[in-house]
């Protein structure tokens, strides 16, 4: 649930960054005006983490990790903004009862419990027939795959009896009528004759996102002329389409983990089980639904797709692909050229190191594609080669390195048979027809986002140092957030533009401008990204110099006047560059350094 945040605030004024940090590190001691520690979210073996109890702010100069008292919680608790809220009103001692409220649960419908209860005493009577003298078939089996008992205890793996007439007579014992028994779907109601349809099978338990039993999959132990595996229908407590198998049990250590493997079957979650992968779910299929897209964006995590290695099973990654990236969710892949296996026969024939390597040969989607088209379905026609170059031109473009984007346009060239050059245009007409009409804008490489010391392009580089430099000032006086609204109007920078407007919104509130009460706005908008905003204002607390000077104010606005035209106008150059002969090029790049008498940015 949601925490007022006032509440919020409250806990926050009445906590003390470097006691609540001294409650999980025993390595806090105080250095000059500042406290220091070694840091818990990085391999530290030199003090690297600084507290500045003044500001109520922490920061790692090693790898960055930043924010106020809720950040620290959040990180190493690794839970969500509330439960961290709730944890630091815990070690401080402070109770209200908004604390303890809870939002109400969903009412449940009437008629769908005896149906859970059913499913319930259902799944109890197939986990006592595996245990029987008729279950040691099942068994068996379960031994030949390698499951541990513990894992078919925690799996809740059955038996369903040959006379499948004996669960319907113990279920009528426990109370349960004839249709609440069909309810269940795994047998028609009758007059006569009720039969279990799962009888003389190995059973898997359903469950749903609440570990609530809706459903079973039953596979044969005999070579018959049977469904090898038959699953429950389509009920009013089951639809196949909702469910993630396992998803129950791999919330509770996927935020802790970082990712969620998905898998195509049971056996590929109990592989992975057994090497201790517990953060994995199974499709039961090869379809990835809205559902699953939606539960899967709830654990808010890495997803690593992990499907067979036939064409099927790659075929079926291509398409998920589409659809994690339409959801802008983040995910890799597990792939290793010429291995068709799935998880499950590779612990079984090469055993669990093997099976370790496989897990972690993840690759991105680029070259996850790039390897599908020379490997498994290469590209025969134009039109299907227009179509992969079209699909990854706007992720190339998106790039800020010139080393990266030249990298995949040499490999996109090699799987579709385009030259370098022609990919190479595309990219370049993509880019002029997606060029936003305030002027051109970029993302500051991934790795260093928050630091003045800035690993961007080169042409950006004079514009993004002199942004951060007004960014800082507009937390040390009005006047530069007037100034920012009057002459500045954007960032070109996208967290640097976020950060003004929280500022800009304070202001407009009246509301004092701090590092901290943005922070507080930062927790309170759940923005995406809310993490990198937060390390960011902190960066800025860390050296915020509380002087303001209109000079210094004006002067970098100056360069950032500049530096947009320039950039502007070496975008209208390298589209006039464009068909020229090197005669004519060499004419146009000599007038365009005559116009701009200032050097490149170092």
């Amino acid at each position: 649930m949601a925490i007022d945040s006032n509440l919020a605030k409250d806990i926050k004024a009445r906590a003390d960054i470097v006691d609540v940090i001294s409650h999980y590190l025993t390595s806090v001691q105080k250095k000059g005006r500042r406290f220091v520690a070694m840091c818990p979210f990085h391999d530290d073996h030199d003090p690297s983490l600084q507290i500045d109890k003044e500001k109520q702010v922490f920061r790692c100069f090693v790898c960055d990790s930043g924010g106020d008292v809720f950040s620290f919680v959040q990180k190493y608790e690794k839970c969500t903004f509330p439960e961290a809220i709730r944890k630091v009103a815990e070690i401080i001692g402070y109770d209200d009862p908004r604390l303890h409220e809870r939002v109400a649960a969903p009412k449940v419908d009437e008629s769908l419990v005896p149906i859970y209860n059913c499913l319930t005493e259902l799944q109890k009577f197939y986990a006592y027939g595996l245990t029987t003298e008729e279950g040691k078939i099942a068994r068996d089996y379960l031994d030949k795959r390698h499951l541990s008992n513990e894992q078919r205890e925690k799996f809740g793996l059955g038996y369903a009896f040959k006379d499948g007439k004996m669960v319907i007579q113990y279920l009528q014992q426990k109370g349960f009528s004839l249709k609440n028994i069909e309810n269940t779907g795994i047998a028609l109601a009758q007059t006569s004759n009720m039969n279990d349809n799962n009888s003389g099978r190995l059973i898997f338990p359903i469950r749903d996102h609440n570990g609530q039993v809706v459903g079973f999959s039953a596979r044969r132990m005999v070579e018959d002329d049977t469904a090898k595996y038959i699953n429950s229908p389509d009920t009013k407590a089951f639809t196949k389409s909702n469910v993630l198998y396992n998803y129950h049990l791999a919330k509770q250590t996927a935020k802790h983990d970082g990712y969620v493997y998905v898998v195509e079957g049971f056996m590929d979650v109990f592989a992975l089980d057994s090497i201790g992968v517990t953060s994995c779910v199974a499709l039961m299929s090869t379809k990835l639904t809205s559902r699953h897209i939606e539960m899967l964006r709830t654990l808010g995590v890495e997803i690593r797709l992990c499907l067979d290695g036939d064409r099927p099973g790659q075929e079926a990654m291509m398409k998920i692909m589409a659809q994690l990236d339409e959801a802008k969710l983040p995910y890799r892949l597990v792939s290793v050229p010429r291995e068709v296996r799935d998880p499950d026969e590779i612990l079984k024939q090469d055993g669990e190191e093997k099976l370790k390597v496989f897990i972690n040969s993840l690759v991105d989607p680029f070259n996850f594609a790039l390897n599908y088209y020379k490997n498994i379905s290469p590209l025969e026609t134009v039109d299907d080669r227009k179509k992969v170059i079209n699909h990854f031109i706007p992720m190339i473009n998106s790039l800020s390195s010139q080393l990266e984007k030249d990298d995949y346009v040499y490999k996109l060239s090699e799987a579709t048979g385009f030259s370098a050059n022609a990919i190479k245009n595309s990219i370049r007409e993509y880019a002029s027809k997606h060029r936003g009409v305030s002027g051109p804008t970029f993302n500051v490489n991934t790795e260093v986002k928050t630091s003045p010391n800035l690993t961007v392009d080169k042409q950006y580089r004079r514009l993004a140092l002199a942004e951060y430099a007004v960014l800082k000032l507009m937390f040390t006086a009005k006047e530069a957030v007037d100034y920012y609204r009057q002459n500045i109007k954007y960032f070109a920078t996208d967290s640097y533009r976020q950060i003004a407007n929280f500022i800009i919104e304070a202001a407009d509130q009246g509301r004092e401008v701090t590092p901290d009460e943005i922070i507080n706005d930062i927790h309170s908008s759940q923005f995406q990204n809310a993490d990198e905003l937060v390390t960011l204002v902190t960066n800025i607390a860390f050296s915020l110099d509380k002087k303001f000077s209109a000079k210094e104010l004006e002067d970098y606005g100056n360069v950032i006047k500049v530096e947009r035209s320039r950039i502007e106008d070496k975008y209208k150059l390298n589209k006039a560059l464009e068909g020229k002969s090197p005669q004519e090029a060499a004419r146009l790049i000599q007038d365009y350094y005559d116009r701009n008498k200032i050097k490149e940015p170092q």
